[in-house]
């Protein structure tokens, strides 16, 4: 059974005492991983799946216009409490 996804790579790694399982350097490189990555953990039988959760494109968008409209809001003279104290407000109502 295929899935369109080519195996780039084999490694070892372990579970520590902790439950913490290293990804090596090398494929942390190569699918640019970084702290704070997140995955969903799938188990199947003896099988472990990790998928990298990327944000939505949508959610991107929403952050890149935020992170404008802040901007713009400061260059007008709203401090930073007001902005926060305003897009707060904000998600009260959408919620």
């Amino acid at each position: 059974m295929s899935y369109g996804v080519s195996v780039m790579s084999l490694d070892f790694t372990r579970l520590s005492g902790k439950g913490q399982v290293v990804i090596p350097s090398e494929m942390r490189k190569r699918m640019k991983l970084k702290e704070g990555t997140r995955f969903v953990m799938l188990g199947l039988g003896d099988t472990i799946v990790l998928r990298k959760i990327g944000l939505s494109r949508e959610r991107f968008r929403l952050k890149q216009l935020l992170s404008k409209s802040r901007e713009e809001a400061m260059k007008v003279g709203f401090s930073q409490e007001e902005i926060d104290k305003l897009v707060e407000a904000s998600r009260k109502v959408t919620a």
